[in-house]
Parts: structure tokens; C-alpha cells; sequence
């Protein structure tokens, strides 16, 4: 039986790896997943039913007993769809990496990340995707770009979603997720060995999903 094949990206936040991936497993037909969706809608469940609290132990008790699902890149917890507005609010925005370096909540998250790609092809983006979750990925990218041009991208897409923050907001939010996701003691944001690196300072996500395909070839990929 042929085993899946999995394409791991990871990056810096704002560095475009949803864009990239939605439109890279369009062209190979690969199912989309967003794994930050999954840690969203963890800090969104924390928000709701203890307002943030920083019980810790808390948080893990109400992570365990949710049914949460990712499908065709929708989120649903406990068999109901979240608007992805919802889940890109600033308070979520604020919770989401300190919910995120709890290691009992890692675990829960990547085992459910592995059994969706257990099940089929995917593109799978995340920030501990090639290093923890998918080690051994068909193939393993790694995004990048300055922290300025990150935060323009992400707050032009902000809108489309009607959250209304400001750009030093999103700003200070990326600076302060960037030094939480890299120094956490828990599969800490880092570039894979094996992953090539891609700046996408200076590229349409159109060329960077022409890069991947290239190194897909490169693979004996069959397109």
C-alpha cells in the first residue's frame, strides 16, 4: 500500500505559509491543513470557558474534554464550525502562544495533526511541522521574511476577516509571538536541517509555490 506523502511547511509568523499552502495543495491536490487553526481554536475554548485564566492546569482539563476538528480547512469544536474571525481576534492573537507552550497541549495537538496525515496527502503548515510533527515529511520548506513586511502582510489580510486592530498592534503582536514561539522549552519554531529556506520578501506566493514545485521535482514527485 503507498503511504502518504506529506509536505511539512513551516515559518515565521506573517511569512505567508497559508497562502503558500492553500495554493501549493490546490496544484498538487493535496488537502490543506493549518495546524495554527488547531492551537486558535484551543485559545478560543480557553478564552470561553475560563476567560483566559492563567490556570494552566485549567487550560489543559478544557482542552481534553472538546472535540475539536479540522475539515477542508474549517475549524470545528465539538461538532460546531467557528468562524475564522473569531479565532483571529486579538485577545485570541494574545492566548495563542502561551497556550501553545504547554506540553501536555502539544502532545494533544500533534497526535491529532499526525492522524489526519495518517489518512491522506496533505500540506501541512504550522511552526513545529517538519521539526516535531511530520519528521519524516516527503519534503520540508521553511518561510521567512522580515518582521516589517510580515506584519504589513498580515495586517492587510485583518480586514478581509473584519478584525479591527491596528498595524502596531499586529506589529508588536508578531514580535512578541516570534520571541515566545522560538525560546519555548516545548518544540520551539526552528528550521528543520533538512528544509529549504525560502525569503518571501521579495516573491508573489504564485513564485514561491513555483520554488516548491521545482524541489518537489526534484523529489521525483510525479506532477
Amino acid at each position: 500500500m503507498r503511504k502518504n506523502k506529506e509536505v511539512a511547511i513551516d515559518g515565521d509568523a506573517g511569512s505567508g505559509k497559508s497562502t503558500v499552502g492553500k495554493l501549493l495543495s490546490d496544484r498538487i491536490q493535496f488537502e490543506f491543513i493549518d495546524s495554527g487553526l488547531l492551537y486558535r481554536a484551543f485559545a478560543y475554548t480557553v478564552l470561553k470557558k475560563c476567560a483566559g485564566k492563567s490556570d494552566r492546569g485549567e487550560w489543559v482539563d478544557i482542552i481534553q474534554n472538546i472535540e475539536c476538528d479540522l475539515k477542508k480547512g474549517v475549524i470545528y469544536i465539538d461538532g460546531k464550525a467557528v468562524n475564522e474571525a473569531e479565532l483571529r481576534k486579538k485577545e485570541v492573537d494574545d492566548l495563542v502562544s502561551p497556550v501553545s507552550t504547554v506540553k501536555e497541549i502539544r502532545e494533544i495537538a500533534t497526535e491529532k495533526l499526525r492522524k489526519i496525515a495518517d489518512s491522506k496527502n496533505v500540506v501541512m503548515v504550522g511552526r513545529d511541522i517538519g521539526s516535531v510533527v511530520l519528521k519524516n515529511a516527503f519534503l520540508k520548506i521553511y518561510l521567512t521574511a522580515p518582521i516589517e513586511v510580515r506584519a504589513k502582510r498580515r495586517h492587510k489580510e485583518l480586514p478581509e476577516r473584519t478584525v479591527n486592530i491596528t498595524f502596531e498592534e499586529v506589529l508588536d503582536n508578531l514580535k512578541n509571538r516570534d520571541v515566545m514561539d522560538s525560546n519555548r522549552d516545548i518544540s520551539p519554531l526552528t528550521i528543520p536541517h533538512d528544509a529549504y529556506v525560502i525569503d518571501t520578501n521579495y516573491l508573489s506566493p504564485e513564485q514561491v509555490v513555483g520554488k516548491i514545485m521545482q524541489f518537489l521535482k526534484g523529489h521525483e514527485y510525479v506532477i
